[in-house]
């Protein structure tokens, strides 16, 4: 992955344009190419030894600190690769992709402001690249801030490819639910589910939220089609058992809402709400013993948490 700026040539002549980069090196050193070419390999390693020993030579290289930053922060290294994207950044700040993946980078670390100001600058540069809007919008979702959310989850939608549109109008639906507008946030998780591929993952099924959302709304009735939905198609989704267990729960469906509950526990032990629910529809059932069990370990585990 090469910087979008950072021309779109031949490969011969992107080495010839790179070889400012190992100017100072011996005719049998590594290049900068060398490096490159490690990082798309994924040898992600002797990317890191042959990028390091280029950026001692090379200072001012953005190139160079860049696709060592890359190298780091592929590997898992957020902390190692911050530095040097932050030296590509100050180097090249009208590179889009530089700051994308700073922000990137800096999310990973838990520093949301600091990522939302990168990639506030990568969507600024480049709107029509959905993941730096999209990854701005998600941190100013994160951070508690909708309403400025709105503008690059619009950019990052405009831009989106089909595969990625899902993931947007989810995004995008949570967010205005959180703005208190239930009317949008219906629209978007209705064209979210109508995009969305099959099967989908646990943490990013629409129809969770959607039925989520839906019994949060009042209309519990209506919760029940896109959850018994998302427990059909993925069985095995702790989430979806558990929130298909709350409403059928609330509507006093007790040995549904108790199989349901109980595959959400099994699932997903440290989730102390699918605990605490399973406890409440055993105390239902007459099944003191067994509730008065669950119950403790919900209220013990949420305690432990602060």
């Amino acid at each position: 992955m090469r910087p979008k700026n950072f021309t779109h040539v031949s490969k011969s002549r992107w080495v010839l344009l790179c070889i400012f980069c190992v100017a100072a090196a011996p005719l049998n050193g590594q290049t900068v190419a060398d490096g490159i070419a490690a990082v798309e390999a994924g040898r992600l390693d002797d990317a890191v030894r042959i990028l390091s020993e280029v950026v001692q030579r090379n200072p001012d290289s953005s190139e160079c600190h860049f696709y060592l930053g890359l190298a780091h922060f592929r590997a898992g290294r957020s902390a190692a690769a911050r530095p040097f994207l932050e030296r590509a950044a100050a180097l090249t700040p009208t590179n889009a992709q530089v700051w994308k993946v700073l922000g990137l980078v800096t999310t990973s670390s838990g520093d949301l402001d600091r990522a939302a100001t990168s990639l506030g600058k990568a969507c600024e540069l480049a709107p029509r690249d959905e993941e730096a809007c999209y990854y701005l919008a998600r941190n100013l979702y994160a951070l508690g801030h909708y309403e400025a959310a709105r503008a690059p989850f619009e950019k990052a939608l405009r831009a989106a490819p089909r595969t990625m549109a899902a993931k947007v109008h989810r995004a995008m639906a949570l967010n205005f639910a959180a703005l208190g507008s239930p009317a949008e946030a219906e629209r978007h998780f209705v064209k979210a589910i109508q995009l969305a591929a099959r099967p989908l993952r646990d943490a990013e099924d629409p129809r969770i939220d959607f039925g989520a959302f839906l019994f949060r709304q009042g209309s519990t009735e209506a919760a029940l089609r896109p959850l018994q939905q998302a427990v059909e198609d993925v069985p095995s989704s702790a989430r979806a058992n558990l929130e298909l267990g709350r409403v059928l729960l609330h509507l006093d469906k007790l040995d549904a809402a108790t199989a349901c509950l109980e595959k959400a526990v099994r699932l997903a032990p440290a989730n102390f709400d699918a605990h605490l629910l399973l406890g409440r529809a055993y105390l239902r059932l007459g099944r003191t013993r067994e509730g008065e069990l669950e119950m403790r370990l919900g209220q013990e585990g949420w305690a432990g948490k602060r």
